[in-house]
């Protein structure tokens, strides 16, 4: 007897190709947003030795007017259609 495979669940990308309201941190605690973005590509700076190495890697955005900016993969902390009012509610703070 063989035992079965488990069912691929399949996981939906996300569209690279459309354009978004990218919502980052920065240092000091402030939000910034990128209207109107694309996510080009995920770029590693240097080769570091660290497979694993988090602070190398960023993501590139194309912004409207067609420049470029790098984006640390962990700064970003949501997405939506642009325009569209992501819609949070602030139910406790600091």
């Amino acid at each position: 007897m063989t035992p079965t495979q488990p069912p691929e669940i399949s996981v939906p990308q996300i569209d690279t190709a459309k354009r978004y309201d990218i919502y980052c941190h920065e240092a000091g605690y402030r939000i910034v947003v990128y209207r109107n973005a694309r996510f080009a590509a995920i770029r590693r700076l240097l080769s570091s030795a660290q497979k694993f190495d988090v602070m190398a890697d960023f993501y590139e955005l194309e912004l409207t007017s067609g420049k470029t900016l790098f984006v640390m993969r962990h700064s970003v902390m949501k997405f939506c259609e642009p325009g569209v009012d992501p819609g949070a509610e602030v139910i406790s703070s600091r």
